[in-house]
C-alpha cells in the first residue's frame, strides 16, 4: 500500500499534472485536432502560471500555515519530549563529498533546538522519519540531524532518533511507540511537535489519532510576504510555485488519509 500511494501521489501534483497536459496538447495538434490541443495548451499555461504566482501561493498557504499561530507556550503543557520530523536529506556520493538535510530539515531542527533551549534543556528531543521514496529508503537523515546537534552543544543522551517511519502516519505510530517505551507509567503522552507550517495541520492530527496530545510549534513558513496585488507580484516566480506544490501535497496528504481511513473503517482496504 505505501509504495503504491508513493507511486500515485505525483500524478495528483501540479509538475505531472502539467507535463502530461503539455504532453496531451501536444499529441492532439500532431493529430490535426488543433482546436482541443491549443484548449488544454492554454489551460495548462494557466494553472503553471497561477500557481507561479505569490497571490496563489499565498491562498494557498494560508488556511494551512496559519492555523498554530496562537500555539500554546509549550513551558505549561507538561510535554515529555520535542517531537522534530523529518523533512529530506542528500546522501554522499559519486558528486557529493558529504551528506546533507534539505533546506526545510534544517529549518525544522534549527526551530526544534530553539524550543529545547527555552525549555532550559529539561526534555529530550525526538528526531522522526527517513527517507518516502520506495525506491531509494535512505535512513541517514536522523542520525546526521543528530551530529549537527550535537556540533551545537546539543547532549547526545537528549537527542533520540526514529528511523523507521517512511511517512507522517508512520510516524505517528513509531513515536507513540517510543514514547510508551521511554515512558511506561504516562497515562497519555504530551508532545512539543515541530515541523513545517503547512504540514502541520496534517501531523498534528496523525499524532491525535494516536492518543498523543500536541503541543505545535510552526517551522519553515512557505509564504511570509503579505500580499499587496503590486504587480511585481503576478510575476512567476519557483518559490511561488514550490510554496503552491508545499499546499497542494498537504491537501492532497490529507485527503489520501482520509480515504485510507474510510477504507479501514468499511473493510475496502
Amino acid at each position: 500500500m505505501f509504495t503504491i500511494l508513493k507511486v500515485i501521489k505525483p500524478f495528483f501534483l501540479p509538475p505531472t499534472l502539467i507535463a502530461l497536459g503539455m504532453l496531451a496538447s501536444l499529441i492532439l495538434i500532431l493529430k490535426k485536432r488543433t482546436r482541443a490541443g491549443k484548449l488544454i495548451l492554454g489551460a495548462t499555461l494557466a494553472v503553471y502560471y497561477l500557481l507561479s504566482t505569490l497571490p496563489a501561493a499565498y491562498f494557498l498557504t494560508r488556511s494551512l500555515d496559519q492555523q498554530y499561530l496562537a500555539a500554546p507556550s509549550p513551558e505549561t503543557g507538561g510535554a515529555e519530549a520535542i517531537v522534530i520530523l523529518a523533512g529530506g536529506a542528500d546522501q554522499s556520493g559519486k558528486d557529493k563529498p558529504f551528506a546533507e538535510l534539505s533546506g526545510i530539515s534544517w529549518r525544522r531542527l534549527w526551530r526544534g533546538l530553539e524550543i529545547y533551549r527555552q525549555l532550559d534543556k529539561k526534555m529530550p528531543i525526538i528526531y522522526s522519519g527517513i527517507s518516502g521514496d520506495p525506491f531509494d529508503q535512505y535512513a541517514g537523515e536522523p542520525g546526521l540531524a543528530k551530529q549537527y546537534a550535537v556540533s551545537m552543544g546539543i547532549p547526545q543522551d537528549d537527542f533520540w532518533t526514529e528511523v523507521e517511519a517512511r511517512t507522517t502516519a508512520e510516524s505517528g505510530i513509531y513515536v507513540r511507540r517510543m514514547l510508551d517505551e521511554r515512558f511506561p507509567k504516562a497515562a497519555q503522552h504530551t508532545i512539543v511537535l515541530v515541523t513545517s507550517a503547512t504540514h502541520l495541520p496534517r501531523a498534528v492530527s496523525v499524532m491525535e489519532r494516536h492518543n498523543i496530545k500536541v503541543l505545535p510549534i510552526p517551522a519553515d513558513f512557505r509564504v511570509t510576504q503579505p500580499v499587496f496585488l503590486s504587480p511585481l507580484q503576478w510575476l512567476p516566480s519557483i518559490d511561488a510555485f514550490s510554496a503552491s506544490l508545499a499546499a497542494l501535497h498537504e491537501w492532497i496528504g490529507r485527503a489520501g488519509y482520509w480515504i485510507v481511513a474510510l477504507g479501514l473503517k468499511t473493510g475496502g482496504i
